[in-house]
């Protein structure tokens, strides 16, 4: 009877098909995939495309905060701009910085992992993502791979993930990187644990490099896509507040989460040698 138990879900994963796209271990966790095994640029495409906004462009108001003056006792207050804030230009509507990539990708016919290391940096009041010349408030990370954490002020900060890892990385002194692996495929959410409330920033950790962000026009391109059928998904981060945490002690802001992030799919067929063109408009 145990032994039916265990052989018949099997059974009917293997004849029906599982629903997860990586193999998973008895934990939860994915098993080790050999990325790019298979790899062959001769039956790749590409995909070309722009991402554009069509109602009204949201133009979210800053965060009050205050910083202890430095000439005596109590605070100077100042304005820190909402960090999920929309990038759009009003003339052409094309949005700037919209995270795309893809779904429903073979690892091992994934082209080789080419995207810059990814360093996180806390100070000035933001939480910023560091990967080759981008300097915002995502990044894209090789599962298994690890990032650096580091304090930019001398002031002591707390970097805390959540989502699809956990963790609270103290930084007390700046200028002195942390290093955190990121073993588990996912979205990575990273706040302040030092009573920064508004700073927001996200990690993507994947198996696979099919990750970009649009660029001042709006435009991406993803290169090397093996053939056959694929899903492009854009992703851009909420920016209104949706709850707020108080400090039992202090009553003051803790913690801020934001709406849930804007995500459109679409469905889309690659040839080899071919470029695929698509145009999204958000929201």
């Amino acid at each position: 009877m145990t032994l039916l138990r265990i052989v018949f879900p099997l059974l009917l994963c293997i004849t029906a098909g599982c629903s997860s796209e990586l193999p998973v271990q008895n934990d939860g966790s994915p098993v080790s995939v050999e990325v790019g095994t298979r790899f062959d640029p001769i039956r790749c495409g590409t995909i070309t495309g722009r991402v554009t906004w069509s109602e009204t462009i949201p133009n979210p108001p800053g965060f009050l905060y205050g910083v202890p003056r430095s000439n005596g006792p109590g605070f100077e207050f100042r304005t820190a701009e909402n960090p999920n804030r929309p990038r759009i230009d009003v003339q052409s509507r094309a949005v700037r910085g919209a995270v795309v990539f893809l779904r429903e990708v073979d690892p091992a016919l994934a082209r080789p992992w080419h995207l810059s290391p990814v360093a996180v940096e806390i100070g000035n009041a933001r939480i910023v993502v560091v990967q080759g010349e981008e300097h915002g408030r995502v990044g894209f990370v090789r599962r298994g791979d690890t990032i650096t954490v580091s304090s930019t002020e001398a002031s002591h900060h707390v970097l805390r993930g959540r989502g699809d890892a956990f963790f609270s990385l103290q930084l007390p002194e700046p200028n002195l990187p942390v290093a955190r692996e990121l073993p588990k495929s996912g979205l990575v959410q990273l706040t302040s644990g030092s009573g920064l409330y508004w700073p927001s920033a996200d990690l993507f950790v994947s198996d696979h490099p099919y990750f970009t962000l649009t660029d001042a026009e709006g435009r991406f391109t993803l290169d090397l896509v093996p053939s056959g059928r694929k899903e492009i998904v854009v992703w851009m981060p909420g920016w209104k507040p949706s709850k707020r945490e108080r400090d039992p002690d202090s009553n003051q802001l803790a913690r801020q989460s934001y709406s849930p992030p804007i995500e459109r799919a679409t469905a889309l067929e690659v040839k080899a040698s071919h470029t695929t063109d698509v145009s999204v408009a958000l929201p």
